[in-house]
């Protein structure tokens, strides 16, 4: 006589359902407890596979493994059409004397690909070709800050404290091919925003190193969204 494993009450009561179902008989029951087994299985495999995950991301916080904080899909959802930056400038201009500027960024529009901007400082309202929406390619960073062809190097792991407030950042490094330099401090939880800009001279261009001959800060003061 084939004997069978004790099984939980709750096993057994979704096998005598089965059973019902299916008209009784030995396939039957055979039948129910593969299913039953199965089941087991799986739920045994998703939690095992849950801690799995959590340990590989205490491995690398202990290790001191930096992961990229967005994604192209977050950046994208949290950037929606009305956002509303706005960061306070730090700095020298290019006669040594102090910049006391604020830097706008505001989502117009975007679909899938693309997303339209408006970047400009306050004291650049009045020149209608900076007043104009600028497309540019969704991505990992943020579309504020725009870098052609950039490379991105993720330095470490920081709480800045801005004007806007206090945040849980990863701090990267972007150059792009035509000399652009920047250090950004990304928002973990506010993808696409940056809580601090660091943008280093231009190191290809002289007419642009020339324009601004030291680094500039910028620093988040506030982030508005439409209801």
């Amino acid at each position: 006589m084939k004997m069978f494993a004790p099984l939980r009450t709750w096993q057994l009561a979704g096998v005598l359902v089965l059973l019902v179902a299916c008209g009784g008989g030995k396939e039957s029951m055979s039948d129910a407890l593969a299913k039953a087994d199965k089941k087991d299985q799986e739920a045994k495999e998703a939690k095992d596979a849950e801690a799995a995950k959590a340990a590989e991301q205490a491995k690398k916080a202990k290790e001191g493994v930096i992961e990229h904080p967005w994604t192209f899909d977050a950046v994208k959802t949290n950037l929606k059409i009305g956002t509303k930056l706005v960061w306070a400038m730090e700095g020298q201009d290019k006669k040594g004397k102090p910049i006391e500027d604020q830097l706008h960024g505001e989502i117009h529009g975007h679909d899938d690909l693309d997303v339209k901007i408006m970047e400009y400082k306050d004291s650049q309202k009045d020149i209608p070709a900076v007043m104009q929406p600028q497309g540019h390619p969704w991505g990992k960073l943020s579309p504020f800050f725009h870098v052609d062809q950039s490379e991105t190097k993720l330095l470490r792991q920081e709480s800045v404290t801005v004007p806007a407030g206090t945040f849980d950042c990863v701090v990267a490094e972007v150059t792009g091919y035509f000399g652009n330099h920047l250090t950004v401090w990304m928002i973990a939880d506010q993808p696409g925003i940056y809580a601090q800009v660091v943008q280093h001279p231009n190191t290809k261009n002289e007419d642009a190193q020339a324009e601004q001959p030291t680094d500039v800060t910028f620093k988040l003061v506030s982030i508005a969204r439409e209801d």
